[in-house]
């Protein structure tokens, strides 16, 4: 997988991920359904729609007899945009260069997708910004893209991702006062509908390879 990435072309770094322990007092029974994460972060929609199609870097992924370990398991996709949002340090941590990332799916719809959006990020980041240990914040929103690959379509709504060094900070940081102003905060966004998950990961970077 991480050579796979490597040869992407367009690629300037992937983040592979699997399921970890952390604990959201919010949401103390999640249960993970992932076996592997892969995040992506393509130069432009162009080179993102080349690795998607018949012959992309990408193709492998659709072959389950060269990924043993994920035998049985359904493939999803989708592509989203990148927003991402100041912290007071960057810098991970952790021994090995890994990290926690806790992500959070909102299936949806809204009733007012722009409204729902808006209201979310006028407030959210800053909020997180405010968690002892945070090392990212990324807002993702959905792209269309056109794919020759046979991936289903995930679909959700809006997804983010924050970022701690181990699963130790996550959970300091969960037990922090701005963890109940932000599920205040959350109270208060407009209506929406679906699910909302929220599963920590173990993520470890795999920078892209040149552009070719």
């Amino acid at each position: 997988m991480t050579a796979l990435v490597k040869d992407c072309s367009g690629v300037d770094a992937g983040f592979l991920m699997v399921p970890a322990d952390g604990h959201d007092p919010y949401f103390p029974d999640s249960r993970n359904p992932s076996a592997l994460l892969l995040q992506l972060e393509f130069r432009d929609i162009c080179a993102l729609e080349r690795a998607l199609s018949v012959k992309g870097c990408l193709e492998p992924l659709a072959d389950q007899a060269l990924w043993p370990s994920l035998a049985g398991c359904s493939i999803s996709h989708q592509a989203m945009m990148t927003r991402r949002y100041t912290v007071p340090d960057a810098t991970i941590r952790s021994e090995d260069g890994s990290s926690l990332s806790y992500m959070v799916e909102y299936q949806g719809p809204a009733e007012d997708a722009n409204a729902w959006h808006v209201s979310y990020m006028a407030r959210h980041p800053l909020l997180l910004a405010k968690f002892p240990g945070i090392r990212a914040i990324e807002i993702y929103t959905p792209l269309s893209v056109v794919t020759g690959l046979p991936f289903r379509d995930r679909g959700a709504m809006q997804r983010n991702k924050t970022v701690f060094d181990s699963t130790e900070a996550m959970n300091t940081a969960m037990a922090c006062p701005a963890r109940d102003e932000l599920r205040a905060d959350a109270l208060k966004l407009p209506p929406f509908s679906g699910a909302k998950d929220h599963f920590p990961f173990r993520a470890d970077m795999i920078r892209g390879g040149p552009a070719r």
